[in-house]
């Protein structure tokens, strides 16, 4: 027995489980990239709109205080003002008066363009002697107004990139962290030179465009849009850290790309150092120096195909233990006729024959079922066959060792036992007879004597003639066909080309006995007047044909034949040779042995 054997069953089972496990991951394999692909490209779609959505409400927020502030600096007021201002003396009642117009103006016009809601923090009006800084409150007041020296303020540099462009224009003062709207004061006289008008605008609403922590909003908990300047400083709140506005520094590959007139897409490290997907592009809007980013924690936008893959693993697991099921059921079924087939040819082995399946399939196992019952009903006819030959070859064993014996016994009986019976009996009248009786009674004797000795010379020859080990084979066969015709009225002819060196005596023996077989059935029972032998050898084998005229036989196997043919049969087949008989009733019979002479015939005889 082979120690750890695998069964087909096992082998099925295990090739087509193993089978169904690669093609279920590889589909879940497939399925988790597709959708994970697929909800990372709907992430970015998503956060791509959300920049767009942002970015314009950026642009639109600028684009109503640009036309906000080109209205603003059309009051005809302001020219008055310019004008009174370069008058003005500190102390006087020019100071009263210049801060009641703007008051005034303010009231009437200013507040009204501004809706009820006051985008700017302050105004800084410039004339050529002074800037008028107004603090814009909910209601303006005089102590709200600082009238101050042109060369006491900070503003030269802004008002000179007002007055140089010539219309409203967006200046950022990198240095203060301030945003101001300008544009130039509209003259309605020409001998007055206004300048113009800086409006700072409130971050707070930038902020509240940029900012929302609604988990509603497309960008779940994690998400933030954000702004960042030309100074790598973020201009609006961060959601993840408090007094972030034109303090925090982010110095990301996002930021970097955007700055670089980049707009895209990707996976990256934030601020935080955390992984991210994000949007990112530089915000079109002239005068401002800032890119857009907004983004999502890649852990948290991967929650949904996490949770798709425990889904596809639980329902994998399943999936296989209902495959496992099936398999497995299949496989005992598929492997459940072999295994019928492999006990009934355990059961034939062991001498069993009585076998026969019952065949309910169609299929290939069908005819394999079918096949082996054939294959078990011929066997078993044949064995049947077999012990019957086997039988019949022990019989001729025994009754041709018989035979032998009987002959021997009535040879020695009724020939050597009555001759030395004789000579007993004369040396006894020998012994009371006269002188020359006696000698004549032992000269009897003596003959007697002599007969004995040739016939046990005979009965000798008989046995193992002696010309076959002195002269050989072929002498002792013209010895043998010479005493059939000396004793029968049959013309024995025997021809030979060879007989091979190789060819040990076992089988000289053997072919010896096949023809003496072959002559003494002839001689008792073919009736024949000629017999033809011939001995060819030729290509290291040999080849005996034993043919005669005599009446012949029916050698249909139902019919019982003599032990002669058996014998001759199983000394050819000793020899590891072919025995073949063909005759006919009247046509005489042919017997042909064909022996393959070769270096291994004297071992397989000699064990």
């Amino acid at each position: 027995m082979l120690k750890n054997k695998t069964s087909l069953t096992q082998k099925l089972f295990g090739f087509y489980f193993a089978l169904s496990l690669i093609t279920i991951f590889i589909l879940s394999l497939y399925s988790y990239q597709t959708s994970k692909n697929a909800l990372i490209s709907r992430t970015f779609d998503q956060l791509n709109s959300v920049k767009f959505e942002k970015e314009r409400n950026l642009e639109n927020y600028f684009i109503e205080r640009i036309d906000e502030v080109n209205q603003i600096s059309h009051f005809e007021n302001w020219a008055t003002f310019v004008e009174q201002s370069n008058l003005f003396s500190p102390g006087t009642a020019a100071e009263h008066q210049l801060k009641t117009l703007i008051i005034n103006e303010y009231k009437q016009k200013i507040s009204k363009h501004f809706g009820g809601k006051v985008n700017y923090k302050r105004i800084v009006v410039e004339t050529r002697n002074l800037d008028c800084i107004i603090q814009l409150e909910d209601s303006l007041c005089e102590t709200d107004i600082t009238l101050v020296p042109k060369s006491q303020t900070e503003f030269a540099s802004q008002f000179a990139e007002i007055t140089k462009a010539g219309h409203v224009s967006i200046v950022e003062d990198l240095k203060n962290k301030k945003i101001y709207l300008g544009s130039p004061i509209k003259n309605y006289s020409s001998a007055l030179k206004p300048e113009a008008l800086l409006l700072e605008i409130d971050m707070e609403p930038i902020n509240s465009i940029m900012y929302n922590t609604n988990v509603l909003n497309g960008l779940g908990k994690t998400g933030e849009a954000y702004v960042v300047g030309r100074d790598k400083i973020m201009k609006t709140s961060s959601r993840f850290r408090s007094n972030s506005i034109n303090k925090l520094e982010v110095k990301t590959t996002a930021v970097e790309k955007a700055f670089d007139n980049v707009t895209g897409t990707g996976q990256y490290h934030d601020y935080r150092d955390m992984v991210v997907l994000g949007s990112y592009g530089k915000i079109n809007i002239p005068g401002l120096d800032w890119v857009i980013l907004v983004e999502i924690d890649l852990e948290e936008a991967m929650i949904p195909i996490y949770t798709l893959r425990n889904s596809i693993i639980i329902l994998s697991l399943l999936i296989s233990l209902i495959i496992f099921g099936i398999v497995y059921f299949i496989s005992l079924r598929v492997t459940a006729p072999i295994i019928k087939l492999k006990h009934a040819a355990e059961s034939i082995s062991q001498g069993k024959f009585d076998v026969n399946l019952v065949n309910t399939s169609t299929d290939e196992i069908g005819d394999l079922t079918r096949a082996f019952n054939q294959m078990a009903s011929k066997i078993k006819m044949q064995t049947e066959e077999i012990q019957i030959e086997k039988a019949k070859r022990i019989t001729s064993v025994i009754d041709g060792q018989e035979q032998e014996r009987q002959r021997l016994s009535r040879e020695l009986h009724d020939g050597l036992g009555q001759r030395i019976l004789a000579v007993k009996m004369k040396l006894e009248r020998a012994e009371k007879a006269t002188p020359d009786l006696k000698m004549n009674i032992i000269e009897d004797a003596k003959n007697l004597l002599i007969t004995v000795s040739k016939e046990v010379v005979n009965m000798s020859e008989n046995l193992m003639p002696p010309v076959l080990n002195q002269f050989g084979l072929i002498s002792a066969i013209e010895n043998l066909c010479e005493e059939v015709r000396a004793g029968n009225d049959i013309a024995v002819k025997f021809s030979f080309n060879d007989i091979p060196d190789k060819c040990d005596d076992n089988s000289k023996i053997y072919l010896y006995r096949i023809i003496q077989e072959a002559l003494n059935n002839i001689i008792k029972h073919a009736a024949a007047t000629k017999v033809d032998i011939e001995f060819n050898y030729e290509n290291d084998t040999i080849k005996l044909l034993i043919r005669d005229n005599g009446k012949g036989f029916d050698t249909d196997l139902k019919r019982k034949t003599g032990n002669g043919i058996y014998n001759m049969r199983d000394r050819a087949e000793i020899l590891g040779g072919s025995f073949a008989l063909s005759s006919m009733p009247g046509e005489g019979t042919v017997i042909i042995v064909i022996l393959k002479i070769n270096q291994e015939q004297s071992v397989r005889i000699n064990s």
